[in-house]
Parts: structure tokens; C-alpha cells; sequence
């Protein structure tokens, strides 16, 4: 039996449940799927939950550190309940008048707090209720840390891994969606945050809340419905041979999830990331979508990027790889020929324009037409998919099963 890991004991247990989120889709889905699909999912074999084999060594603290505001020149400050500061270097403790906005400040000696003039570390704690700590126009549960680094200030949210899986969930997945796929999401984003802790260590935080990491919004983004769905789930995690899995997911796959290796390159891809047919994400907005580029708008973002090109005069698609997204983009111009990797095309081309690099194109005049299926890198969990998968009947660790075939599914705390 795994010890039982360190939970911060301010406020953590106590989670507002609120539905300020506005949901982020609306579509209507078929219930029904084709006949050999269900069976290609029923020959899947159950997922079995258990007590985790990781080692205490190996298992990341619960308490999870978040860089809301890296780089602020000052910040404000205030809670509707009772709060205080705290100089970490000296332990000083000052109580602050709940509903007062104080305006923090970098000196030369330390950070103010409104008149008080603290040590270059300190931390704010709410003593009572749920409102949590309000920076600038957004709340958020549990301890804010902000730290002085060369007259700037480095704000962090410092909270337990369920508190902040809470603050993401609307983020990905509409509260409006069936309750086992947002029990499927729940266990995604817990994974993920767990396996790419430490990824901002040298700024002073675990993780940041952009989609560099996962976008996180405090408590004004959390719902009611969704944090449901994190409890129903806590603690639990997704593992392969013992080691935490790598939870990439995305909003819809198009008809096929990609492997690891197809998507960012490498000899293999993990044994759970090799790519499956979906045909259960068709009701997405963007299962199919298309987008008409100029050549001279192609020719100008190359260039700003770096790229030497001259007039182009054509693209073709030079190379596919097995889940039939492009691999490679031939661009020939005037001075010579470019190739890029498919997604590095996407990349550059905008992750809002390419939707996916599951695509065609077809030339016209001088203009490029883009049309393809699916939105986002295609790799693991499928949003829209694991929806339609919940609309018909199946359960979230099924669900998990189905994207990431040879996992499991271990409760890592008591």
C-alpha cells in the first residue's frame, strides 16, 4: 500500500461548486453507432481499477503549483472572507479586512501589500468559506504565492491536484456533455498534469495555465457538473507498466486518432499511442471544416518565419502516414523547394487555419483551398469522440480503454 501523500490542509477539502462557465458547445448527437464498431469496442477487455503500483519515489506530491501571472509589474489583491499574508521568510502574519483591494508592488527591499512592506516571498491564505483568493478579476482556491525576481512579480496559485483538475475542466469539455465522458476527461487532465509536473520548474511553478500546459481559469471556471465528475474520479490516474501514461488529448480526431510517432516524429510510439478508428466524433463542428489561403499570404508567413522563399508555385503533399494525415508539404518555388513536416506546416500556417494536418488541398487560381477533417494533433483522447462513446452506453473507463489500449486504471491516494 502506497503512503498517503501530502495534502495541503487550507481549504482543499472544501470545493465551491458554481456554474459561471458558459458551456462551449451546442450540437445535437446521433445516438446510434454502426453495428461493427460496437463490437470492434466490446472485444476491448474492462479496465481494472486498483491500487497503484507506483512507487512514493516516483509519485508526484498532490499539491500542485500554477504560474497564473509570471511576469506582472503589480497585482490586486482582495477576498470576500476572512484572509491574511504571510512572509515566508519570517513568518510574519498579517491579518487583511476582507472586501479591501490591496495593490501589490515590487520595491527594492521586498513586495508592498498596500502599506505593509514584506520580504521578497509571501504567500496568501483564506482563513474561512470558499471564495478563495480574488488576483486582479479572477479567483482561485486554496494559497497564492508571489514571489519578487528582478523587479517583477511571479504569481502563483498553490493547491491540491483535484482543486485545480476542477479549474480546467470547462476549459476542455462543455459541463452540458454526458457524465461519463467528462468522468473520462476528468482522468485525462489528471494524468497529464501529474506526468508533466516540474515542466515550468525554473520559473518557480509546476505547470502554466495556458494551452502550453492546460488552460486553467481558477474558480470562476469551474462548474458544478464537471466537478462532480472529478470527484467521482479522485485520485484516480491512467498507468502503463507502472509508470504514469502520457495523456495527450485533443477535440476531435476525424474519423482516426493519430500515433505519437506520426504526430511529433521519433522511432516509436508507446505502445497505447498508436492510433485507433474513431467514428464517433461526426457531430463535432469541426469533423469536417475547410480554409482558402493565398499564396502570397503563404509566401509572406514563410517568410516572417524565416523561411528564404521565393514566388511559390505549388504545394503538394509529398508524403502521408498511416492514419492518413500529411506527413510531409512540399512547397516549390522560385528559388529552389522547401519540404516540412506536416505539422510544422500546420504550425506555422496557424492552429486555427489548419485545423488538423488530416487534410487535402487543391489549387485554385491564386488561391490554396484546405479542406480536412478533425481539429487538433490527433493524438490519445478524442473529446467529441469519447461524448459519442458516453451517448451510447459506455462507461468512462471503457472510454479510456478504447484511446489508450493497454493502460490502467490505478487510484494513486486513499
Amino acid at each position: 500500500m502506497m503512503r498517503r501523500i501530502k495534502i495541503l490542509m487550507l481549504g482543499i477539502m472544501m470545493f465551491t461548486l458554481n456554474s459561471c462557465t458558459t458551456p462551449v458547445f451546442y450540437r445535437r448527437d446521433i445516438y446510434l453507432s454502426p453495428r461493427e464498431t460496437k463490437k470492434q469496442i466490446e472485444k476491448k477487455p474492462a479496465v481494472v481499477v486498483e491500487k497503484s503500483k507506483l512507487s512514493s519515489k516516483r509519485l508526484p506530491e498532490t499539491i500542485i503549483r500554477i504560474g497564473v501571472l509570471p511576469d506582472a509589474r503589480s497585482v490586486c489583491i482582495s477576498s470576500e472572507e476572512k484572509y491574511e499574508v504571510i512572509d515566508i521568510f519570517t513568518s510574519e502574519k498579517i491579518s487583511l479586512e476582507k472586501g479591501k483591494v490591496y495593490k501589490v508592488m515590487p520595491q527594492s527591499r521586498g513586495i508592498s501589500v498596500g502599506t505593509y512592506l514584506l520580504s521578497s516571498q509571501i504567500s496568501f491564505v483564506p482563513l474561512s468559506g470558499d471564495y478563495g483568493i480574488k488576483v486582479n478579476k479572477r479567483r482561485y482556491r486554496d494559497t497564492v504565492v508571489i514571489k519578487k525576481k528582478n523587479n517583477h512579480l511571479i504569481v502563483i496559485n498553490e493547491l491540491g491536484i483535484e482543486g485545480y483538475v476542477c479549474g480546467i475542466m470547462t476549459q476542455e469539455v462543455s459541463p452540458l456533455w454526458p457524465a461519463e465522458s467528462l468522468k473520462a476527461q476528468a482522468v485525462v487532465a489528471r494524468t497529464y498534469a501529474l506526468k508533466h509536473m516540474g515542466k515550468h520548474r525554473s520559473q518557480g511553478f509546476d505547470l502554466c495555465d495556458t494551452t502550453h500546459c492546460q488552460v486553467f481559469n481558477g474558480i470562476q471556471a469551474e462548474d458544478s457538473r464537471t466537478n462532480q465528475a472529478v470527484y467521482a474520479t479522485w485520485g484516480e490516474v491512467l498507468t502503463y507498466q507502472g509508470k504514469i501514461a502520457k495523456t495527450f488529448c485533443h477535440s476531435c480526431c476525424g474519423g482516426h486518432t493519430e500515433s505519437e510517432s506520426g504526430a511529433w516524429g521519433g522511432a516509436q510510439s508507446s505502445p497505447y499511442l498508436k492510433g485507433v478508428t474513431c467514428r464517433f466524433c461526426k457531430e463535432a463542428p469541426h469533423y469536417k471544416w475547410e480554409r482558402r489561403l493565398s499564396l502570397h499570404l503563404i509566401e509572406k508567413t514563410l517568410r516572417n518565419k524565416g523561411y528564404s522563399v521565393g514566388k511559390i508555385k505549388r504545394l503538394v503533399i509529398s508524403e502521408r502516414n498511416s492514419s492518413g494525415r500529411v506527413k510531409k508539404v512540399k512547397i516549390v518555388h522560385s528559388r529552389s523547394s522547401l519540404e516540412l513536416r506536416g505539422s510544422k506546416f500546420r504550425a506555422l500556417m496557424g492552429y486555427q487555419v489548419i485545423r488538423s494536418s488530416l487534410f487535402n488541398m487543391r489549387r485554385e487560381g491564386e488561391m490554396i483551398k484546405f479542406f480536412g477533417r478533425g481539429w487538433g494533433h490527433g493524438v490519445g483522447f478524442c473529446q467529441w469522440g469519447a461524448k459519442g462513446l458516453s451517448l451510447r452506453g459506455y462507461k468512462y473507463k471503457r472510454i479510456l480503454n478504447f484511446y489508450y489500449p493497454h493502460t490502467r486504471l490505478e487510484k494513486w491516494s486513499e
